[in-house]
């Protein structure tokens, strides 16, 4: 078969389940049907987070990507792309809060003192606090990633095509970093690239001593990173660093 039949199918394939998943937003029963049919997508996202097998009715891990991939349904939109790719971002985001939330509260409940005849009083109320927390976090974080997507939006950039021009290999991903860090350490080169919304390219090959060929197609990734180091994104900052 022809690369350009098998393309073919697959877009095929992506419109119909594109079109079951708008309708599952009204239809109880598409909706069992499609997360049945697609556990086996669930748990492989689930499982490449938490390196070891999981298992339905066992691990939390699952109930939690099962619940985020719910979500996705609820909250997809054609523009989101294809519906797979954003929904194994819900459950990624899903199941690395599940796992941060767990750190916290034990690194949190080890100091209640055992002896103290208030116990399960600290122990609650602890407890709510972390959960308190953690929601504040949460709900930052959410507004950070709404205020950032409207922001890039300006600069025709979208969160799902970020993951394609993400640099993958270390050397790319070295030059990358260093073409940051020259324009953010260079006032007048960031204030140009935020007002223009574009790289100044011959600056940074002129200034780095790098072809352009080496890290344009990954200009709306370091353009991203740049505008998060220059904005006020406290949480999603911390992710980039």
């Amino acid at each position: 078969m022809q690369p350009a039949a098998i393309q073919d199918r697959v877009n095929v394939k992506n419109k119909q389940l594109e079109k079951l998943v708008l309708e599952s937003k009204d239809d109880k029963q598409k909706m069992n049907d499609l997360i049945e049919a697609y556990k086996p997508f669930i748990v492989s996202c689930a499982q490449k987070l938490s390196g070891k097998y999981l298992k339905y009715g066992s691990d939390d891990e699952l109930s939690v990507a099962m619940m985020a991939f719910v979500q996705a349904v609820y909250g997809y939109r054609t523009e989101n792309g294809e519906f797979l790719s954003y929904a194994s971002t819900v459950i990624r985001n899903s199941v690395i809060d599940y796992y941060r939330k767990q750190k916290s509260q034990e690194s949190k409940l080890v100091y209640i003192n055992n002896e103290d005849g208030e116990t399960e009083d600290k122990l609650e109320t602890q407890v709510s606090l972390v959960a308190y927390d953690e929601e504040k976090l949460r709900q930052e974080r959410l507004s950070e990633i709404q205020q950032l997507k409207d922001t890039l939006a300006k600069y025709d950039i979208n969160f799902f095509e970020l993951e394609k021009v993400c640099p993958k290999n270390k050397n790319t991903k070295k030059i990358c970093k260093e073409v940051i860090s020259y324009i953010k350490s260079n006032p007048d080169l960031i204030n140009q690239t935020l007002v223009n919304k574009s790289l100044p390219l011959a600056e940074i090959e002129e200034g780095l001593g790098i072809k352009r060929k080496k890290f344009e197609r990954h200009r709306k990734y370091i353009l991203a990173v740049l505008v998060i180091l220059a904005g006020d994104f406290p949480c999603l900052e911390e992710y980039v660093k």
